[in-house]
């Protein structure tokens, strides 16, 4: 008799088979432009959450550096979390997003991305299930590379520019300061979300955080 055929008399049905096939993690990315030239640029909201999400849990987070990406293999709550900062450029955010799905043998349905939003004001933040990439050339790539637009987002408002002509040249810019107070309250409301979704799901989360654009105060506790 084989160990194997040892185990699986020992153990109930199935369990062996749950044993030898861990739960994937969560994986989180945060999308943004390599390089301190685009640090502070509307474009990389999605850098700061997770910086943000790292630096305000008792997660023992430290990142790694690899090709890709940046990440840190650690926790929120009770649920094992890959939290990783794109090293691609913006339009090329699909090959960070598979890398990590190959490496952690995860699936769309445990993704959470954090972007920039040119169609929400600053300070406004917006959960979303799935869908289409809606002119962002970061999720452009994600659903090209993943054949798949099921996955979650957490959007962060940067606000829209004066003009189509202009969008290259706002998303590469940085906020005035009275912008930048309310995009680092929606950075914090955005890990907040972030955390909400692997804690509670996403239709609680949804609810919770989901609120009108021009509400900018603190969303309400969870039932």
């Amino acid at each position: 008799m084989s160990f194997r055929d040892f185990l699986e008399r020992l153990l109930p049905q199935g369990q062996l088979a749950r044993r030898a096939e861990p739960e994937p993690p969560w994986i989180v990315v945060g999308l943004g432009n390599p390089g301190d030239e685009y640090r502070n640029t509307r474009h990389n909201v999605g850098h700061w959450c997770i910086r943000q999400l790292a630096g305000s849990r008792s997660t023992g987070a430290a990142f790694q550096g690899k090709q890709l990406v940046r990440l840190a293999d650690t926790s929120l709550g009770s649920q094992r979390t890959v939290l990783a900062i794109s090293r691609t450029y913006v339009n090329l955010s699909g090959e960070a997003v598979n890398y990590l799905l190959t490496r952690f043998r995860c699936g769309p349905e445990k993704l959470i991305v954090a972007l920039d939003d040119i169609n929400l004001p600053p300070g406004a933040i917006r959960i979303r299930r799935r869908g289409g990439h809606g002119g962002h050339n970061g999720l452009k790539s994600i659903n090209s590379a993943l054949g798949s637009e099921e996955f979650k987002r957490v959007r962060i408002g940067v606000g829209k520019p004066g003009t189509p002509e202009e969008q290259v040249d706002h998303v590469l810019g940085t906020f005035d300061d009275e912008e930048r107070a309310l995009v680092d309250e929606a950075v914090s409301r955005a890990a907040e979300a972030i955390a909400a979704i692997i804690a509670h799901g996403v239709d609680k989360a949804m609810n919770r955080f989901n609120s009108a654009p021009e509400n900018q105060g603190r969303p309400r506790p969870m039932a």
